[in-house]
């Protein structure tokens, strides 16, 4: 083809390329239906009448909490049906954290004209023969013909597929340390969203068992009151570090304490310090991060080596009504709840599942369990582990406030391994200041203004030596918060 015959042939091709391009521009447009206009009801429209009509959808939107295990559900129907639920499930938390209550939105769709009574009950899917814990009802008057009424689509979230491809030739394809005697009795949190703090717990007790064969119930209460970040039954997050190093205000020391000493009552009961702590953990970690989900090879050597993993999961009314086997899903993705993994198995479902030990009690699921594939429901999110210390001996932590502002010396030192003490050592305290400054006050484990005391070393316990500047300082040099902060919290007089 000659240089003009090629440029003739661009020519064409162009004119073409236009020619359906304007085709597809001036194409009429197809016909589409309005969506439907949305009546939203609340729990202040209980008891109340409403007129569903053609190219309406009926949304209910009432307070609810997932991760309690309760939700919302529609009574059984004691008469023809009017109305047809979308099966999607939809759930907005008022927070990130996990147990957090929120709204649950029910939608419908008129069948056909005619009266019905909607009634909607809050309950746990699997507890036969107990009363709801609430009720809603309404009046809905179903003018028709809804002939256009179509069923919504039933899956909220894909589900995840997350198995490796890596093969870890040192683990096994199947493990459970309940099988090996390791998993103690599973709780029921109630109707409070404490699941942080039952699997914040969970991770401690179950490494007693396992590794000192030392059974133990610890207080989930202790977590869920004595808290500093304020979290409770409207949520929380993993709580490790009060078992590890962090000592609520007033306590004598961090560590956990035993139920049979703070006892769980489901509420934001107030903390009433100083509690006992018997159990510390040496340390914890994340799997993978705190805001990812953990790859499955990786939770399976976390769990092989360290013990159960805690993790974030996303709960809907399927996984709710569990009842056994391999949890079929179709699962969601916004995670809402904190369980433990107790083991896993290779064989079972499509590509394996975790052996998943909930906080509702043995009445669900598989005795308190569930066999959930990898990946599904966002299993694995924010996966956590625990290593703790000897449960033969105990620590005291001594430290001096302001920073700097002295020294205390300990006689004897830490006895035992690790750095902790023999239980019920005797151990003396002398606090010594630095230059400028002068002792105060024991406050923690100890108390009293003198500068040497003792303190018994039968738990974890922490100490702190105060320390106060030797002279005066004037009252203008003194910003007022400060001022006010010293005069109360040391309890010392400042210049006039």
């Amino acid at each position: 083809m000659t240089v003009d015959g090629r440029h003739s042939g661009r020519t064409l091709l162009a004119l073409a390329l236009a020619l359906a391009v304007t085709v597809a521009v001036f194409r009429p447009c197809e016909a589409q239906e309005p969506p439907p206009e949305e009546l939203v009801v609340t729990a202040a429209d209980d008891g109340g009448v409403i007129r569903l009509e053609e190219n309406q959808l009926l949304v209910v939107r009432l307070q609810a909490n997932p991760s309690t295990g309760y939700g919302w559900q529609v009574a059984a129907p004691t008469e023809a049906v009017i109305l047809r639920q979308a099966d999607v499930f939809e759930f907005q938390a008022e927070s990130e954290l996990l147990g957090a209550p929120g709204t649950q939105t029910l939608r419908f769709h008129g069948l056909r004209e005619g009266h019905t009574i909607l009634k909607l009950e809050y309950r746990r899917p699997w507890e036969s023969g107990v009363e709801p814990a609430s009720t809603f009802r309404l009046e809905v008057r179903a003018l028709g013909p809804f002939s256009g009424a179509q069923p919504s689509t039933t899956n909220s979230a894909e589900t995840q597929a997350s198995q490796d491809e890596e093969i870890a030739e040192d683990l096994p394809p199947a493990f459970n340390w309940c099988d090996l005697g390791g998993c103690t009795p599973v709780k029921d949190q109630g109707a409070c969203g404490s699941c942080w703090a039952f699997a914040t717990a969970g991770l401690l007790e179950l490494n007693l068992l396992i590794r000192e064969g030392n059974f133990e119930d610890l207080s989930e209460q202790f977590l869920l009151s004595c808290n500093t970040e304020r979290w409770g039954c409207r949520g929380g997050w993993w709580a490790h570090d009060y078992h590890q190093w962090k000592v609520p205000p007033e306590d004598e020391g961090a560590g956990a304490v035993l139920e049979a000493a703070f006892p769980y009552a489901a509420r934001d009961d107030a903390c009433n310090p100083p509690h006992t702590h018997r159990y510390q953990i040496r340390s914890w970690g994340f799997v993978a991060g705190e805001w990812v989900g953990a790859p499955v090879v990786d939770i399976k050597r976390a769990i092989y080596e360290h013990g159960p993993a805690a993790t974030a999961v996303c709960v809907d009314p399927e996984f709710q009504s569990y009842g056994g086997g391999v949890f079929q899903g179709p699962g969601c993705s916004l995670v809402n709840h904190a369980v433990v993994l107790v083991g896993w198995d290779d064989e079972q479902g499509d590509s394996g599942v975790w052996h998943l030990r909930n906080s509702w009690g043995p009445q669900w699921g598989e005795d308190g369990y569930m066999r959930i594939p990898y990946g599904m429901s966002n299993v694995g999110f924010g996966a956590n582990y625990v290593t703790h210390n000897p449960s033969s001996c105990y620590s005291l932590a001594a430290g001096v406030s302001p920073d700097g502002s002295g020294v205390i010396n300990l006689d004897p030192l830490p006895n035992c391994q690790e750095g902790l003490y023999e239980p019920d050592t005797k151990v003396h305290l002398e606090a010594t200041a630095s230059s400028g400054w002068r002792f105060g006050n024991w406050s923690g484990a100890a108390s009293g203004e003198a500068p040497d005391t003792t303190v018994v070393v039968d738990a974890h316990k922490s100490v702190t030596a105060n320390f106060t500047t030797e002279q005066c300082i004037p009252w203008p040099l003194l910003p007022i918060g400060l001022a006010a902060s010293w005069v109360f919290a040391r309890r010392r007089s400042l210049c006039g």
